[in-house]
């Protein structure tokens, strides 16, 4: 009878134990993808603030945008927001850290450089646009969604 007593307590003990280590939950195995992160870039003119190549009146053209980055073998993609009519720029997109070169038409070209950082938690890690710098001199650090590289020219 003691050791019968003894055998339930011993199982008693071991259940408890058992539960009482899984108290954290476990992380979710997740594929590691790739999260697209973005500067938005507008041109404007220096002395107006007209905008340059995205309105109706502008005298350039999306066709005269030219966009390169200093990544090999990477192809750059970017879109045109124009959902607010006055303020319309281009999404450059990217997954890491790089300089972008734009042009527009003949005239000179600007570096757009976006910096991606990692926030690392217990169980994933969250890549984030850490600083964006328009040649040389820093636009946003960290960097938002809404945030707008703006050149002059």
């Amino acid at each position: 009878m003691k050791t019968k007593h003894l055998l339930l307590l011993l199982l008693a003990c071991s259940g408890w134990s058992a539960c009482k280590k899984n108290t954290q939950p476990q992380c979710l195995a997740l594929p590691l993808a790739p999260i697209m992160l973005s500067a938005n870039v507008r041109i404007v003119d220096k002395t107006t603030s007209a905008d340059l190549f995205l309105s109706p009146t502008s005298p350039y053209k999306l066709s005269d945008l030219s966009v390169s980055t200093s990544l090999q073998n990477a192809t750059v993609n970017f879109w045109v927001d124009s959902v607010h009519k006055d303020k319309r720029f281009v999404v450059l997109h990217g997954f890491e850290t790089q300089t972008w070169i734009v042009k527009l038409a003949a005239l000179p070209a600007d570096t757009v450089h976006m910096d991606v950082s990692v926030t690392q938690s217990r169980c994933y890690a969250t890549p984030f646009v850490g600083k964006i710098t328009l040649n040389g001199k820093a636009v946003c650090a960290p960097c938002s969604y809404s945030d707008v590289v703006t050149i002059s020219k």
